[in-house]
C-alpha cells in the first residue's frame, strides 16, 4: 500500500549567496538559533549547508549561487506548518529570521521537494 503523502520526508532548499563582507561563520552564527528554534518547535529535522561547486558543461540553467541549504521536515505537512509559522511574524521567530536574513544577498531561491514513492 502506498505510503500518505504526509508520510514522506520533505526538504526545504535554499541557493543563496551571503551579503558582502558575512563570513561563513557569521551566516552559521544567525542560522543555528533560528533552525534550533523550529527543531525544538518539532517542524524541522536536521539542515546542511554546503558551498556550490560548478561543474563545467553542468547547471547552466541554475541560477547564481554560492552556497545550498537543505533543511529537513518529518513531511510535507510540517514543512507547510513551519513556512505558516514563520510567516506568523511573531517573536522570538520573526527576530531570528531577521538576523539570518540580514546575512544572505537578496535574490536566494527556495523550493520544497517530498520524497516519491520508493519501489
Amino acid at each position: 500500500m502506498e505510503n500518505a503523502l504526509e508520510d514522506r520526508a520533505a526538504v526545504l532548499h535554499g541557493l543563496f549567496d551571503l551579503r558582502d563582507g558575512v563570513s561563513e561563520s557569521e551566516f552559521r552564527g544567525a542560522f543555528e538559533p533560528f533552525f534550533n528554534h523550529l527543531e525544538d518547535r518539532g517542524f524541522a529535522k536536521r539542515f546542511r549547508l554546503m558551498r556550490h561547486k560548478p561543474l563545467p558543461e553542468f547547471g547552466e540553467r541554475l541560477p547564481e549561487f554560492s552556497y545550498y541549504i537543505a533543511i529537513e521536515f518529518p513531511n510535507a505537512e510540517y514543512a507547510e506548518a513551519c513556512y505558516e509559522y514563520v510567516a506568523t511574524k511573531s517573536e522570538p521567530v520573526l527576530s531570528l529570521h531577521r538576523s539570518m536574513n540580514s546575512k544572505v544577498r537578496h535574490g536566494a531561491q527556495f523550493f520544497v521537494s517530498v520524497d516519491t514513492k520508493s519501489t
